[in-house]
Parts: structure tokens; sequence; C-alpha cells
């Protein structure tokens, strides 16, 4: 999901507060000295390890069993209290009154400076932050979350889609949206969820739902990046992004608290700001109010942290608030959880540093394992070290990653780490029902909110939460008739399902990706289907066949993509292909979109064209994870085509070039090769590829395997054999090529990518153009889609070779490098890129390009500027837009 919609999802989430009639617990109010409510404010029962809050006027009350009980209540930036309850067959009252916690400088601070003690809690906490992240090895809790929202301001122009999202039920302004439900959530280490939605109820009108509160409960801000939207003060390079400011110390029992400023270095909706409280020797999170400012408002989150077993900290309550201000909406939202922890595992395998406080946590104790027993020393070390350097912090950061790693050999299926259990009797639980299990009264505007319809199982999958899609819904109360249907079918397209076995789906009359304007062809237009056959339980046939029209050279093109797959593990397809095409020379291609446009619009005709009569046959496979063969064998009959059209819109003083690729090779300009016009001639050939990508994961999806994005290397070699025909010639040639490629997240929305290939050609005798390697050049300044092997500053077909060639390119993307430090800029989600590209030809000699780039613009596109130097000399600059349009 992008993060937009994550936004714009969580837009309609709110929740206020309550009051309850309930039979034998404990209830009161939690105010302030003056007098005034502490909203939400943490009551945390100890025997039962459970946390609730208080509503929005400090009212609570919590069902209790007789016995007695330690109750602490706490408020972020008070002092917290805790009291002993005695519960025997009747309802106690409690009022508490918090006073504010005073955070005093200790005496080390007098003699070093604030940013110094900051900055070595800071650096502790971040190094140690991988070995929390890995503390627990299971848990079970339960979870209530409630959740509502007001819309007070809706576009009159969003009124009518929003209705029809909400299936035809009115969203009014200024009504309240209540939900709530009570969940039991397991965890088992590393990232294995199960929800269990025990009971829900809504009165949101929207059904579907994307966004779920869940996201953040499960969510841990000792991860690199909460939720997708923005980056932990605890992530390894917060330093990079934030600074931080010790604002004093507190003797919370035998623990000593700190509170730290949390400083974004720029504006930047990928930044949070605020204040974080760290457990000193612990170097643990105590609490956080933090804030972040992004394109669709201003979202807080406060969370409070308790030593659940032992001195394990554990959030025991969420709060997140969100004021809405996008697209002319105006809204507020807001959830609150109580969280019961019914069972906490330690991994008692971790070894914990003899440095951290744990005398009270027998489970805990050092582990004295040989293998980590000198990086536990290293730890220690670094723990015990009154200056701990950025060095020492990301040193400290691998070691804890490295000691919380299981021993044994990871294994590379991917499981699904959530499974959602809904109870089938989960939206029918009655108002009594309701009174025993909500532990966070209601307000008096939820409890006339309370709604009356059950939740569908698609919103209960996304813990009750909703989506506003601002867009048009196909859902219409109207119904339309046979002829209406079948018009709309025949031009839009549609898929059937004929029974289990048999689908078939029609492309429709009106597509783009079959709609196209070029100079050979003229104006084309097609469609296609595709017929999926089951002939087995894990079997499978497509057939795809497809038409296209010509309409200046009055050609009627066609193709038929067969593939049957009878090997679900492996992976197995026999794939045949046939057809009578106009196909580009170069294998990287023009977008047809793009040149549609350039020529119609400024009359530049980039895309040169042949005829390709073919039919080929394909062998794919899986040998083992991660190793892919492929052979193919094929025959094609390729003829020159020529201009049949000079139409344009604008531009008719300029005249189009000639069909025939812009390259030196064709002119006869290169010394030592004679011309390679394109010439009428047959082909036959046959080729192979292996591709091994060193740790494939991968899912099994109903018994069928299905590989996962990989960021290891992946490596690949290739041959082809050709032979190329006709009256006057007859040869043979062979192409040899070698690769390695790896897309690999950094972290803290950080990334990389590159590619290393080379080739050559092996008694390359009367080589076709066509055969020849020609290198990805795109020189529209407008493109579609992503170009990660592309020169951005080369005519296309430029640069081709019929000998050898090295290549590479590479490309490290950041969340903020140059521009973004800007005030204005800092605040977008976009990132920046700087990319290099190096190919080396013996005709063309060393050529290299550098660029710079801005990504994630308005979320599909980019734009940067690019240099060209050919033998270290400079040779042209361009600016680039690239528009990510699936």
């Amino acid at each position: 999901m992008s993060v937009t919609y994550r936004l714009i999802s969580i837009t309609t989430l709110i929740m206020l507060l309550p009051l309850s009639i309930f039979s034998q617990g404990i209830k009161g109010r939690i105010t302030n000295e003056k007098g005034d409510p502490l909203p939400f404010a943490t009551v945390y029962i100890k025997e039962s390890r459970m946390g609730t809050a208080s509503n929005l006027e400090g009212f609570y009350e919590i069902s209790l069993p007789d016995g007695r009980f330690s109750v602490t209540y706490q408020f972020l930036g008070h002092k917290p209290v805790e009291e002993i309850v005695d519960i025997s067959g009747k309802v106690t009252v409690k009022n508490v009154v918090l006073s504010e916690q005073v955070f005093e400088m200790p005496e080390i601070v007098v003699r070093a400076n604030e940013k110094d003690r900051s900055y070595y809690i800071m650096r502790k906490a971040i190094g140690m932050a991988p070995w929390h992240l890995k503390q627990i090895k299971s848990y079970e809790a339960e979870v209530y979350i409630k959740g509502g929202g007001v819309i007070n301001r809706l576009p009159r122009l969003l009124k009518k889609q929003m209705k029809a999202s909400a299936n035809e039920n009115e969203i009014k302004e200024g009504k309240y949206y209540f939900n709530e439900s009570v969940n039991i959530i397991s965890f088992s280490s590393p990232d294995k969820y199960v929800h269990r939605v025990v009971s829900s109820r809504s009165n949101m009108p929207v059904n579907d739902a994307s966004a779920s509160p869940m996201d953040f409960i499960e969510a841990s801000f000792y991860q690199p990046v909460i939720a997708d939207i923005a980056i932990s003060p605890l992530a390894p390079n917060a330093f990079s992004h934030y600074n931080f400011r010790f604002l004093g110390s507190t003797r919370q029992g035998t623990n000593t608290i700190s509170k730290i400023q949390v400083i974004p270095k720029r504006k930047s909706q990928q930044l949070f700001s605020g204040t974080i409280f760290i457990v000193e020797n612990e170097w643990a999170i105590q609490s956080l109010d933090l804030v972040n400012e992004n394109m669709a408002g201003i979202i807080k989150i406060k969370q409070l942290y308790l030593p659940v077993e032992g001195n394990i900290w554990m959030p025991v309550n969420h709060d997140f608030k969100i004021d809405v201000s996008i697209m002319g909406i105006k809204a507020e939202a807001s959830y609150v959880s109580s969280v019961k922890y019914t069972r906490v595992e330690p991994d008692k395998d971790l070894p914990t540093p003899s440095g951290m406080i744990a005398s009270n946590n027998p489970s805990t104790d050092i582990v004295k394992d040989p293998i980590n027993q000198n990086d536990l020393d290293e730890i220690e070390d670094i723990l015990s070290r009154d200056k701990i350097s950025t060095r020492d912090m990301a040193r400290l950061s691998r070691l804890n990653e490295k000691i919380s790693q299981p021993e044994e050999k990871e294994s590379l299926e991917i499981k699904e780490t959530t499974t959602y259990i809904i109870d089938k009797d989960a939206t029918q639980k009655d108002s009594a029902y309701w009174e025993r299990a909500r532990p966070i009264p209601l307000s008096e505007n939820e409890r006339v909110s309370i709604p009356v319809k059950a939740p569908s199982d698609t919103t209960l999958r996304r813990s009750n939460t909703v989506t506003i899609s601002v867009g048009v819904n196909g859902s219409d109360k109207k119904k339309s008739g046979n002829f209406t249907k079948a018009s709309r079918a025949i031009i839009n397209g549609r898929r059937w399902e004929v029974n289990k076995n048999n689908s078939l789906s029609f492309d429709g009359l009106i597509s783009l990706k079959t709609f196209s304007f070029n100079t050979v062809d003229g104006f084309t237009a097609g469609t296609g289907l595709t017929w999926t056959l089951k002939t087995g339980e894990f079997s499978k046939l497509d057939f795809n066949p497809s038409i296209r029209y010509a309409f200046n050279r009055q050609d009627l093109m066609w193709s038929i993509n067969s593939g049957f797959n009878w090997d679900p593990i492996h992976r197995s397809w026999i794939i045949i292909r046939a057809g009578s095409m106009s196909q580009d020379f170069a294998q990287s291609g023009i977008n047809p979109f793009i040149n549609s446009l350039s020529s119609l619009l400024f009359r530049y005709n980039f895309m040169k064209l042949f005829k390709n009569d073919f039919i080929t046959m394909s062998y794919k496979t899986e040998i083992t994870n991660g190793l892919t063969a492929r052979l193919s064998a094929g025959f094609q009959n390729r003829s020159v085509l020529e201009n049949s059209t000079d139409f344009s819109i604008f531009r008719p003083d300029r005249e189009y070039t000639l069909n025939i690729p812009d390259n030196d090779f064709i002119r006869g300009d290169v010394p030592g090769f004679s011309s390679f016009t394109p010439v009428n001639h047959r082909n036959v050939f046959i080729s192979g590829e292996l591709s091994y990508t060193f740790r494939q994961f991968y899912k099994m999806q109903n018994s069928v395997k299905v590989n996962m994005h990989s960021e290891s290397p992946v490596m690949t070699l290739s041959w082809k054999h050709g032979y190329n025909y006709n009256d006057t010639l007859s040869a043979h040639y062979d192409y040899l090529g070698a690769g390695v490629r790896m897309n690999r997240s950094l972290g803290a929305m950080r990334h990389i990518e590159w590619d290393l290939g080379t080739g050559g050609y092996i008694n390359a005798r009367n080589l076709q153009f066509q055969d020849m390697k020609i290198f990805n050049a795109q020189e529209s300044p407008v493109l579609i889609n992503n170009y990660s092997d592309a020169l951005f500053l080369k005519r296309h077909y430029e640069i081709a070779t019929p000998t050898f060639f090295t290549e590479a390119h590479i490309k490290y993307t950041t969340p903020c490098l140059l521009i973004k430090r800007m005030p204005v800029l800092s605040r977008t989600l976009m990132r920046e890129n700087v990319s290099m590209a190096y190919l080396y030809t013996p005709q063309y000699k060393n050529y290299t390009e550098f660029g710079y780039s801005v990504s994630e613009i308005f979320f599909l596109g980019e734009a940067g500027i690019y240099a060209g130097f050919r033998d270290l000399k400079f040779d042209g600059l361009g600016f680039k837009i690239i528009l990510r349009i699936k």
C-alpha cells in the first residue's frame, strides 16, 4: 500500500472517551493538581499485566475479580502513583491526582555539556535497539481498540464519489463515526502474528478498509521505519536526521528515566519531533510523545511502556490522533487501545550484556555461550564507556543484531506474518457483553454513536478501520440492461469465470496498450483475450491471441502466446509464440505512448520498426531454489518497412526521419566494418540462459511456489547461436554474456541498486543490426516507468556493438541529501537519488553518465539532471522526467 493511502485511511479513525456500568472492580477519575482531567492516562494492573486508559474526561473503570491488586496510574510528564486496592464483591472508587514530574539535571551534566549527555544516552539506546527488538520470544495479549472520527468539512465535488464508496450511504459532515473491537493478538518471534477478532462493531459507512491501527500496535520504534511513514529516532542512521537535547532525569523506583527531546534536523514528512523517555542502564523506551507532520495532516503518537515481565518493558497503552487537512477535507481522528498481556515469554537464548540491569529477571541472566562470548564482552566494553562515539554506536548495533539472530540456518521460505481469525459471532455481541468487556468507558458522544449494523469480514480483517476512497466506485443501485452490460464488456473489457476450471478475459476495444501511432504503421488499434484452463490439480494452460490493425499500412498484425505450466514447485513452463508484427529494432525499445505523443505533437518519430513473422518455443524451469534455466528456439522472417504516413497534429514544417535507426554501423561510418543497413532476411536461433539468485526467498500459496523479491545478488549467464540467411547472405554467429545485479534496501528509506554486465560475439559473420547488442538509450525528455539500465543523454539506437562490451549502472536513494534540506522541500516525502552509468565498447570507447534526481514526486514521478562524459571529456547535459504509471 502506498504511503498516501495509508495516511488518508488513518484519516477516519477517532477515539474519545466513556462512562459505563459494571458490577465489580475499580473506577474513578484521574486529574492533575489543578483538577483538570488527564485524558488517556494509563491505568496498569500489575498482577494481570493489563494496561488501560482513562477517557477524554479522565474517567476510568476496570472489572476485576476478588483479590488484592497493585494499580499504577501514569501520565506523560507526571509522577506515577501506585495504589494497593482490595476488591471484594463491589465497585471501589479511586480518584487519583497526578502531580507534574520534575526532571532534574544530574551532577554529571554540570561537569559535561547537555549535548554530550543526550548523545551518550541515545547512542546506547540506538545500539541496543536490535537487542530489544528480539527480546521477546512470544506473547499473547488481549487488545481493546476503539476509534472514531468527525469530518468537519467535505468538498461537494468529493461527496458523490465518497457516497459511492460508502455503498450509497450518506457521509455527513459533523457526524461522529465510531467503532470498537476486542482482539486476541499472539506473537511469535521474529514477526509472526495471529490476530483473532473476538468482537467488533462499527457505524462507519464504508465497508472496504486498507489501513489499521494494528499496523502501529504491531510496529515498534526499535525498528528503523514506523508503518512505512517515518524514520524512528532509534534507527541506525538517526543521527543523520535528528538532533537530541537532554531535558533532565528522574527516579522512578529503582530506575532512572531520562527525558530526551527529539529535534528533526530539517522539516520533513519522514521525521518525528517530540520527546522520548529512556530507561538508563536498560537503554529501553519508557514512553514517547512524538509528532509527524505530513501531507495528510498531523499525526500524534503516545505510547507508555512498563516492565510487564521482569525488566522487559513493553507498551501497555497506545494513543494515536490525527488532524486531517488534505484535498479540501478537514477531519479529526484518533484511536486508543488497552493491552492486557496474558502471556510473555522472553527469549532465554538471547544473551544479556552484564552492563544492563537484569537482577530482577532470572530468565535474562547472562548466557555464557562461547560462540557469542567475544561479542558480549565487546558489547559490555562499549556500554561501560563514559563517552561513546558514533562508530561505537554503529558497532554496538551490529553486535546486538548479530547475537539476536538465531544460530540455525535461516529458512528462505516466507510464511504469512499475520493470520486473521474472525469468531463467527464477532458482530453479534449484545450491550451487556460490551459493558463487561470494554476497559475504557465511553464518552457521551460515543455512546449515542453505538452502531446498529455489523461490519463486513473485510473490515474486520483490517481491525475495524476504514478507508474513504476518493474516486468513482462501480457500485450502482440501478440495474443495467443486457444490452448495456454487453456494450460495456465490448468497450472496456471483462473477465468471466466460466466454471471452476475455466476463465476468459477480454481486453476490450479501448486500451492505451493497443492504441498508438507511429510513422510506419500509422494509427493502430487492437484487442486480445486470455483463456485459462486448469488441466489438473497443479497444471494449467494459458492461451492468449491478440490482433492489431495498422490503418495506414493496411496490415492486420496478430500474435498468439500459449503456455503450459505443470510443475508449480519448479515453476516449469513450455511457451509457444507465433505471430506477424511490426517490431522495434532495439530489445529495450521505446515506449509506444511516448513515441505517439512525440510524433503527433512535435513530429519526432523516435521508433524504428521492421516486420517480424515468427514462431518460437521456450522451456523454463527452476532447477533448484534460486537457479533457473531457460532454453529457446525459433524462426523469424524479418522484412524492411518504410514510413507510410507523414501525419502530425503540429509542426508540419518539420520532416520525419526515415525508418532507419540512427547508428554509425548502419551508415558505414565505423572503420573496419561494412554497413549494417537492414535487409530482408530470415533468422534461426537457439539460446540458453542460467540465472541464480543467491538467497531467493519464496512463498507457498496453495502448493504453488511464488518467488519473492530478493535483496541478494542475481547472476546471469546467457548464450545464443544464430543463423541469418537469404539469397545473398548465409552465416552463423554466437553471443556469450554474463551479468550480476542487486536491488537492496539499506533501511530507513535508503536503497541501492546496481547492475554489472559484459558480453561479446564469436564468429559474428553477416550479423544483422537486429542481433547486435543495442544499448538502452532513451533520448526523450519524458519517460514512462523505470529505466534502471538506461543512458539518458544518448539518441535511440546510437550505441551498439558487434564485438564486445562492459556496462555498469548504480543508483543510491536516500531521504535527504541536498535539496531536501531546503525549508519547503524538506517537508515532502520525496527522496533523492545519485546515479552513475558506465559503458565501454571498442568502437565507442568509454562513456559515463552521472545523475542526480528527486523521486516520489506526488508518489509517481522522478525528475533529474544528467551529465555525460566521453573519454573523460564533457559530452552533454540533460533533464529527464520519469513517470511511473503501471
